[in-house]
């Protein structure tokens, strides 16, 4: 088993800091992140800073609590205040080392792999905010792929659906997501945009017809043959944009072990109210796209979607190691530093566990994941600390 690394200690940072570029100290100094407006600075080292921002955002400490921990170590002795004013402007720097960190491993995102596309997912997470007993916020983020970089980012209550159109897109950028998605509305806010979509399809959402009919999906499906794609030109129509949008059906069967394991997440996500329709439905993957067929074929748009379900498990293990679904404030700058300090974090475990040249999105889930969170969550991971807090700074 790893053994405890304090991040308020030299030795434990120097093992944490091993795994940085090289140039951080530089990059903190172009970013502007250690000036301060008034008075002499007391953080005078992006060393400094990060070790109590990752102890603040890793420990999942209140602004209060890190600076005494820090206090009693070796790091500078600071106010909360002041460590939240540093929190606010640190986002762009926090950015950037998580972009070298992504930039620096195996890219399985890049335009050049897929016809030139920028490959974008987005993802609706629930959170808790400060002092909350349950979920009280919605995450939306925007993730481009290839180095992780959140584009775009919106924390709205709990009532608030997922949608594509919470996002800004731009002509060679493909927009992906999941079955929440899959709704007129956003699919035509992205092609509106100039952008290109593919989303897994929601049966009971994403009406689609062929010539000026509606399909019967499950009819479409139960011919498919073996476990070979199939496609098919359809158009959905958005009431809200009066437009009709044309792309392409997409779907192919399960083998038989995996259509099981799908079956099994079915039964668990809607438990007594389980279908036999949905229990039928869960041995495809369909998808919609309005991707020419010219520029990416079926077989194509289906890999290129197996990154949008490594973005899924990263989530749900962003959360189990990184607590990722925990909000410090309501206050837009530090949200988002917390959000990427929580990704550096990530990808730091990430690195320490597998080694710096290991793949962002590997082909299958890491086979030590199971072992690292079970670390984690007994408080002996290699940035764990044996401390828990309420939410509130």
């Amino acid at each position: 088993m790893e053994p405890t690394i304090d991040v308020t200690s030299t030795a434990g940072w120097q093992t944490i800091e091993a795994h940085l570029p090289q140039d951080f100290e530089t990059l903190a100094q172009e970013k502007k992140v250690l000036e301060v407006q008034y008075g002499e600075a007391k953080i005078t080292s992006a060393r400094d800073l990060l070790r109590l921002i990752l102890l603040h955002a890793g420990a999942d400490l209140g602004l209060r609590q890190t600076v005494a921990l820090a206090a009693e170590g070796e790091l500078p002795k600071i106010s909360h205040v002041t460590l939240h004013k540093k929190m606010r402007l640190s986002a762009p720097f926090l950015r950037e080392l998580v972009g070298r960190l992504t930039r620096d491993a195996e890219d399985q995102a890049k335009p050049e792999r897929w016809a030139g596309y920028e490959v974008f997912a987005v993802d609706g997470s629930s959170f808790c905010g400060p002092g909350a007993d349950g979920t009280d916020a919605r995450a939306h983020l925007q993730l481009r792929l290839s180095d992780l970089e959140i584009v775009g980012v919106a924390i709205e209550d709990r009532t608030i659906g997922e949608s594509f159109k919470r996002f800004v897109w731009k002509p060679g950028q493909l927009a992906m997501g999941d079955r929440g998605y899959a709704n007129p509305p956003g699919v035509a806010s992205v092609v509106e945009q100039g952008a290109d979509v593919l989303v897994r399809v929601n049966r009971s959402a994403l009406p689609m017809t062929l010539a000026g009919k509606p399909i019967d999906l499950m009819t479409w499906l139960r011919a498919l043959k073996g476990h070979a794609p199939r496609e098919q030109e359809v158009v959905v129509y958005s009431r809200e944009h009066q437009r009709k949008i044309e792309g392409r059906l997409i779907a192919v069967r399960l083998p038989a072990a995996q259509a099981e394991k799908a079956r099994v997440r079915v039964r668990r996500e809607f438990g007594s109210k389980t279908s036999a329709l949905d229990l039928e439905a869960a041995q495809y993957v369909v998808l919609f796209t309005t991707v020419p067929a010219t520029r990416m074929n079926a077989e194509m748009c289906l890999a290129v979607y197996r990154l949008m379900w490594q973005v899924e498990l990263a989530f749900k293990r962003w959360k189990s190691l990184c607590h990722f679904d925990r909000l410090p404030n309501y206050r837009d700058d530090t949200i988002l530093s917390w959000l990427y300090a929580k990704l550096l974090l990530s990808l730091l475990m990430h690195r320490m566990a597998s080694g710096a040249s290991s793949a962002l999105f590997p082909p299958e889930p890491h086979v030590d994941d199971d072992v690292e969170r079970h670390a984690l969550e007994d408080r002996e991971h290699l940035v764990a600390r044996s401390r828990r807090r309420s939410h509130a700074a």
